[in-house]
């Protein structure tokens, strides 16, 4: 059992409001930042989704914290996948092999 407080002299960063929130979910921040890097276009969705889930824990909503943090890991796994075929799309089309790996003279 954990005790809850309201007292103002005692403040633990774990406990908002006189309820306990939990531990904060994974944000995801440096690879958000990797992924708008890497791909400018997509990347700050993953960034915004990952700004908002840290700031839903600081204002005691784990619920949508987590939430949040759930997109913030899709919208990088999507970027990380849209960036890898653009990519390889454009180095294919600057390149002088086919697809069928032949060289055009």
């Amino acid at each position: 059992q954990i005790l809850v407080t309201r007292d103002p002299v005692y403040n633990h960063p774990a406990i908002r409001n006189g309820i306990i929130v939990g531990r904060q979910p994974p944000t995801y921040l440096p690879l958000a930042i990797l992924m708008t890097i890497c791909n400018p276009l997509l990347g700050p969705i993953a960034l915004l989704f990952s700004i908002l889930s840290n700031r839903a824990f600081n204002q005691g909503d784990l619920k949508f914290a987590e939430k949040w943090s759930q997109y913030a890991f899709l919208a990088c796994m999507i970027t990380i996948v849209a960036s890898i075929i653009i990519y390889m799309a454009i180095g294919f089309s600057l390149s002088s092999i086919g697809l069928r790996g032949g060289h055009s003279y």
